[in-house]
């Protein structure tokens, strides 16, 4: 399933997005991995906890791009057929939401990680 979404969300987008995932996941594990160590740390993790939540907002405008460009082809192709059904072109509209959602729900899961850590790395 997360090929398929690659491949008709688009793989220049889904790449980046899929890597910002992977930076998200890796960067959360630093600041456990972090919050051990000594008072020292403290302002190295508050900035990965910060770049956190940039990264998940990142991946949702990077979604958008690449729903905006997305839709801007599907609409030269729909001008150069002239006549196009509904069920295609909501299949057409159902694709290009692909990017977004991945990018929504990377900035959902990053928002959740940076309130917990900011949370704990305040105390």
């Amino acid at each position: 399933m997360i090929y398929k979404h690659w491949l008709f969300g688009g793989p220049h987008f889904m790449t980046v997005i899929y890597i910002l995932w992977v930076a998200v996941i890796a960067l959360a594990i630093i600041i456990l991995l972090g919050m051990s160590k000594k008072e020292e740390q403290r302002s190295r993790m508050i900035k990965l906890n910060n770049a956190i939540l940039f990264l998940g907002s990142f991946a949702l405008i990077f979604g958008l791009l690449g729903q905006g460009v997305g839709l801007y082809e599907a609409m030269e192709a729909i001008q150069r057929a002239h006549d196009i059904s509904p069920a295609i072109m909501a299949g057409g509209f159902q694709v290009s939401m692909i990017a977004p959602l991945y990018g929504f729900g990377l900035l959902i899961i990053s928002s959740i990680i940076w309130f917990v850590y900011r949370n704990i790395l305040q105390k």
